[in-house]
């Protein structure tokens, strides 16, 4: 991996799913290539960049397939190998946006801009009416008891909301692209209201 205060070059996953930061995600890889990718990075201790592809992911007999222009710094935190797949638990950990990239040696390898949420005020009532939202989503869709604790952190809580409320993948690429914890709690209200009302009317029909 090379680095400056600004960008990173790391390779890249493209991927069927979108990770977000702080979130975890088992990823279930096939592609050879990937497989000697992730056998790279966990060797060299070192990151890669999980990024929505604009095509169905690789299969084990197919090649890389192009990544959309912003993603998530990955690390992996555990991996499970069999014959046929290598399950990788990995973590988020920062946003970026490709600049660019080339294939080098059967590897996908991507020159990134960090890409922090712009530094803005978010009022509490944002703050609470997302976290009372995301916390009554998560109760009525989960099928067990579970209670989980949301973050207060208003960019943790927004994060948190896009990995876990159910919504479409081109809708969670929409929230890890916005560009102010502010806005995209915003968006996340909307979305969530929306949802609450549909099983609203679902359970009383």
């Amino acid at each position: 991996m090379s680095t400056n205060r600004d960008t990173v070059t790391l390779p890249i996953l493209p991927w069927s799913a979108v990770l977000f930061p702080g979130a975890h995600q088992t990823l279930s890889i096939v592609n050879p290539h990937q497989r000697t990718m992730i056998a790279d990075v966990t060797q060299r201790d070192t990151g890669f960049v999980v990024c929505l592809s604009r095509s169905p992911a690789p299969t084990a007999n197919t090649e890389w397939s192009e990544p959309v222009s912003v993603g998530t710094v990955a690390r992996v935190l555990d991996i499970t190998d069999s014959t046929s797949v290598l399950n990788v638990q990995a973590v988020g950990i920062s946003r970026v946006s490709l600049l660019s990239f080339r294939l080098v040696q059967d590897t996908l390898i991507g020159q990134f801009r960090f890409m922090p949420d712009s530094d803005e005020t978010v009022p509490n009532p944002l703050i609470d009416e997302a976290h009372a939202l995301g916390s009554e989503v998560w109760s009525v869709v989960r099928a067990d008891d579970s209670r989980p604790i949301l973050p207060r952190t208003p960019e943790t809580l927004s994060y948190w909301i896009a990995a876990h409320v159910p919504m479409p993948v081109a809708t969670q690429e929409e929230l890890l692209e916005v560009r102010s914890t502010r806005s995209r709690l915003a968006k996340e209200i909307s979305l969530l209201r929306g949802l609450m009302d549909g099983l609203r009317t679902e359970h009383s029909g």
